[in-house]
């Protein structure tokens, strides 16, 4: 019974051996984890690394190019152009064995395979993040247009800010920049010195029933000119005293930035504050036509992009088709032929703002007649197709509609020329401002255009004809 005990006690030969695997496994997993916590390891000190070469690269660049404008240092400039060419040996040797590893074979495989799923689901998140901020932007411009003209202006104040804060940043140097003095400074300087010329004329119209009562106010209305003047001037002697010896031709580069973002931003867009003067109704109008043509260029781009075309559209945005143009053009015209029957319901919309001041409600407005139905003749050759001999719509009608054609034939190449500044300086968006959209700039860029081809047009083709409006 005893030996039969211990024959019992003791484990089979299969039991042996499967205990004696388990246990191989544990430790090939135990030497797997230690190899994988080495190899992290490894790879955190080469990206320390590599970072901390970067930055010496740059500090050794930065030194070069600035004793190089400077003209001094010159016995330094070997040194650091040595210690430039070891970084880069340096950095060229550890990435060609890297090269030759396994790891790079599969490359090809794993980009591929890891690409395909992200691309469905980034595509997708990118839409649905598109449209949340999308519908939040166009709420809270509707709820400041509610609350009147004043914060309508100060919206518009507001995004030029921000605007030529981004197209700012996209020549701005650090390392230049530190040895000119007041580099910031002049910029905004003259930025806001165009905007209060702009501001300060457009409105002053609005301001005068508060000022007129003071001495001081009056005063600061009667020498508008005179204070922009003197501001210009002022600028002008400070830009010319900021030059300094080494840096004058990037200083000068930088002034014509600067001269050409203002005159984007701030002198296009004095004709918005004009539109919002005449009546919310030419300010709303363009901006939600633009809005119209960015939305369905984009949507008949997604749904038909170089099915029916196959010839590349523009270069300089090259997600940019034929289908997205083209689509976008019919609706954003049938948008601007429907959009001011909706618009004109609203007598707070359509009044001026000289009108407004008497009566805010805009109850006693007296509409003018480009806003009333008339009846038109329907040429000849369509009365066959379409039944009748006359029609009825108002006439804004018309106007908007020519409006919509110039907002899908011209005001898109306002995103071409920003798509051109981002190739340029090698960015994908002004700014991360707005998340799926961007910066301001991002969202703006077709705008400023369009709002000038408003007032233009306004002042052209509606104001001299108005009836009983106050204008200005």
């Amino acid at each position: 019974m005893a030996e039969n005990r211990s024959e019992m006690d003791e484990p089979s030969e299969e039991l042996k051996l499967v205990r004696k695997l388990s246990f191989g496994s544990l430790q090939q997993e135990k030497e797997i984890s230690k190899l994988r916590e080495r190899f992290q390891k490894l790879t955190d000190n080469l990206k320390e690394e590599t970072d901390t070469s970067e930055k010496y690269f740059e500090s050794c660049y930065e030194k070069f190019v600035t004793s190089l404008q400077a003209q001094k240092d010159r016995d330094k400039r070997d040194e650091w152009l040595k210690e430039m060419q070891n970084q880069l040996s340096y950095l060229s040797e550890t990435l060609s064995k890297l090269e030759d590893g396994p790891a790079m074979k599969e490359k090809k495989k794993i980009t591929e395979a890891a690409t395909g799923t992200k691309k469905k689901k980034s595509s997708l998140q990118k839409l649905q993040k598109r449209l949340i901020f999308g519908f939040l932007m166009i709420g809270g411009f509707l709820g400041i247009v509610k609350a009147g003209h004043l914060y309508v202006c100060i919206l518009v104040a507001v995004l030029q800010i921000l605007t030529f804060r981004e197209l700012a940043n996209v020549r701005y140097k650090a390392f230049k920049a530190r040895h000119v003095p007041m580099f910031r400074t002049i910029q905004w300087c003259w930025f806001f010195t165009a905007m209060f010329w702009v501001y300060s004329d457009g409105l002053q119209g609005y301001f005068k029933g508060y000022l007129i009562n003071t001495e001081l106010g009056q005063q600061l209305i009667n020498s508008h000119d005179f204070l922009s003047f003197s501001l210009y001037v002022a600028m002008f002697l400070i830009t010319v005293l900021s030059f300094k010896k080494g840096f004058i031709k990037y200083q000068m580069k930088q002034l014509a930035w600067t001269f050409i973002t203002v005159f984007l931003i701030v002198f296009q867009m004095k004709f918005a504050i004009e539109n919002i003067k005449a009546g919310l109704f030419w300010f709303l109008l363009p901006c939600s036509l633009v809005i119209c043509n960015d939305c369905m260029a984009y949507f008949c781009g997604k749904a038909y992009g170089r099915r029916l075309i196959k010839y590349p559209f523009m270069k300089l945005s090259p997600n940019k088709t034929w289908e997205g143009f083209i689509g976008a053009y019919i609706f954003t015209c049938i948008f601007a032929f429907v959009y001011p029957l909706v618009l004109v319901k609203s007598k707070w919309i359509i009044c001026s703002l000289a009108e407004l001041e008497g009566d805010p409600s805009g109850m006693s407005c007296t509409v003018d007649k480009v806003f009333l139905p008339e009846l038109y003749d329907v040429p000849s050759s369509l009365v066959h197709f379409v039944g009748v001999e006359k029609i009825r719509m108002l006439p804004v009608q018309m106007h908007s509609l020519l409006l919509g054609m110039f907002a899908s034939l011209v005001a898109p190449f306002g995103g071409f020329f920003a798509s051109a500044i981002k190739r340029a300086y090698d960015i994908k968006d002004f700014d991360a401002l707005i998340p799926g959209h961007g910066g301001i700039m991002d969202r703006m860029d077709c705008q400023f255009i369009m709002a000038m081809a408003t007032g233009v047009h306004y002042e052209t083709f509606i104001q001299p004809k108005l009836t009983g409006c106050v204008c200005k």
